[in-house]
């Protein structure tokens, strides 16, 4: 996988900023080379159930697969999030040795979209939104089209899935779905609708005041499907300490961090999952000192640890 070149000048500058910084005049000019992932590839996937190409970014776990295949981890956001996530993987067996447990380092698979910031900006907010027979006004200011979450969710077990299937050893009874903000909206949205789908669900500041809170409705049919046949199915919900608290350089705007109730409903949501039972497995976990642009990082490492290898999850005995 390429980072592209500002990135990977950025990088060098910050590892080399404890030194004055020199003048744009002076900077020795240089050929200079991209960075890439080892062992980390990239395809594209047109899909006829969204109706758009997707960029996947894969990950494969060093050494030979387990007999029934690889882990995945399906991760939204990838264009964001994977790099980090996949150097966090290729960490755990080293870091599970030294604590003397079991690990199982997954497939990463994170889930993108070809062309600038803003195309992608808008294809992920219409497949990472729920269905709802008003989106007139959800809350979102920016995404021209929202509501195509099925037909997002569609692609990924019905496109995806057979595609990685039929190249790569994957154990597709071990499977998880894992996103931020918009992707954690998404993931609880795929637990009430398709709890079957995927053995883990990672939400991290799951945007559940979206549209008036309207992924909350798909709460009841799960709850009476839970009743009727238990679900079998992990659950993990995150969020930052301060995602509910306004700045005080924010204004008017920083209401919204009050209005949206990311804490609360995040916690709230945990509670009432918690006391299902009957091997669904729920677990909340909040970063102190982290507002929503900052919970994104602690969520890849603990959920990475929840579906690959729970004990090491800070905590656990």
């Amino acid at each position: 996988m390429r980072i592209p070149l500002f990135l990977a000048a950025g990088l060098l500058t910050a590892s080399c900023s404890s030194g004055p910084t020199p003048r744009a005049d002076s900077v020795v000019q240089v050929d200079w080379a991209p960075v890439t992932l080892p062992g980390a590839f990239q395809f594209d996937l047109e899909s006829t159930h969204t109706g758009r190409t997707h960029r996947m970014f894969v990950a494969i776990p060093e050494g030979p697969a387990p007999a029934a295949g690889h882990p995945v981890i399906y991760l939204l956001d990838g264009g964001s999030h994977f790099p980090t996530l996949e150097r966090l993987s290729r960490a755990l067996p080293r870091l599970a040795k030294g604590f003397g447990v079991p690990a199982t380092p997954p497939i990463i698979v994170g889930l993108g979209y070809p062309g600038d910031t803003a195309s992608s900006d808008q294809a992920r907010g219409e497949d990472y939104t729920p269905p709802a027979p008003d989106l007139s006004n959800t809350g979102d200011r920016f995404s021209k089209k929202q509501g195509g979450a099925d037909r997002f969710l569609d692609f990924v077990k019905k496109e995806l899935e057979p595609a990685l299937a039929a190249r790569l050893p994957v154990d597709t009874s071990r499977t998880a779905l894992m996103g931020h903000s918009y992707g954690g909206l998404l993931v609880v949205h795929a637990l009430f609708t398709r709890p079957t789908s995927f053995e883990a669900y990672i939400a991290g500041s799951p945007s559940l005041w979206w549209n008036h809170r309207h992924v909350l409705t798909g709460k009841q049919s799960f709850l009476a499907h839970h009743a009727a046949t238990p679900v079998k199915a992990r659950v993990l919900l995150t969020v930052g300490g301060l995602e509910q608290t306004p700045r005080k350089s924010q204004g008017e705007r920083g209401m919204l961090a009050v209005e949206r109730r990311m804490v609360d409903n995040t916690r709230e949501l945990s509670g009432e999952l918690s006391v299902l039972g009957g091997g669904l497995e729920v677990r909340f976990l909040e970063f102190p000192g982290e507002d929503h642009y900052g919970a994104w990082m602690p969520m890849l490492s603990r959920g990475l640890l929840f579906f690959s290898s729970p004990p090491l999850l800070p905590g656990a005995e």
